[in-house]
């Protein structure tokens, strides 16, 4: 497998749009390593300087949804000229459609949340997800549709984010070897699935994102003894939540495990 890619989220919105699209595009490659960083309601040039700058040369791609033209042209500016890969994921549509409509895009930063209900709710649900990805947002966690719950690196967050893109508000939640699960995921409704990972795949996973990641050495992060009793302890916590889903994402692609959790939990919590 190549090494993790990095991929930066830019918009001067929220960035579900770009968000919704990368997503879809990633299920395409099944458990691709990919390392997502999200830059909402970036509405200066010197927050795109920023953003460019931070970026990592090797690997890195840079994904944004601007209506402003002077922030897209500074992106695309700044970008080549640090060597990035920019994608502009609104414009060739937006000068399509405006040579074919003889008119001119309102240029307003989220202005497609008032166009359908449909939209909006989907909007929302990626909003609350990212909200509450890996562990945050527990005070508002009893408004999740789905709580996702595995130890690091089983794929918790771009599932959560594919499912968002489904209106569902996902919150996924890190198991931690020996530290207590946040009692407010006890006290939700909502349906919870754990996610299990064979020890091997997740030590591979875990060797890939640690060369990737600098100045932040986790002690036995990708050590196999260290995993086992990660998952050993995830097993106790899975025991001790009622009517927990459990699902092994070992050999399954974002897309499979997003299928088997819509039409296994998800079915079966609303019965």
């Amino acid at each position: 497998m190549a090494d993790l890619l990095s991929v930066a989220v830019v918009s001067d919105a929220t960035g579900a749009t770009a968000e919704a699209v990368l997503t879809s595009v990633l299920v395409q490659f099944g458990s691709a390593a990919v390392d997502l960083q999200r830059f909402p309601f970036t509405r200066t040039v010197d927050d795109v300087e920023a953003i460019v700058k931070a970026a990592p040369r090797d690997r890195g791609i840079i994904v944004f949804t601007f209506v402003s033209p002077e922030l897209s042209e500074a992106m695309v500016r700044l970008g080549r000229a640090h060597g990035l890969v920019v994608i502009n994921v609104l414009q060739p549509l937006m000068d399509f459609l405006g040579t074919a409509l003889h008119s001119s895009p309102s240029q307003k930063p989220g202005v497609f949340r008032h166009q359908s209900e449909e939209a909006f709710k989907v909007t929302e649900a990626i909003h609350y997800t990212l909200k509450h990805d890996d562990g945050l947002g527990m005070e508002t966690l009893d408004q999740a549709d789905l709580i996702i719950l595995g130890v690091s690196r089983t794929g918790k967050t771009p599932t959560s984010i594919y499912l968002s893109c489904r209106k569902l508000r996902v919150a996924n939640v890190p198991i931690i070897n020996q530290v207590p699960l946040p009692p407010e995921v006890l006290r939700t409704r909502a349906p919870k699935v754990g996610f299990r990972l064979g020890v091997e795949r997740l030590s591979q996973l875990r060797a890939r994102r640690a060369e990737r990641v600098k100045g932040q050495v986790i002690p036995h992060y990708s050590d196999r003894t260290s995993i086992r009793e990660e998952l050993d302890y995830c097993e106790v916590v899975y025991r001790n939540i009622p009517g927990l889903f459990t699902v092994d994402v070992t050999d399954r692609s974002i897309e499979e495990t997003s299928d088997w959790i819509t039409h296994n939990a998800m079915t079966k919590a609303s019965s």
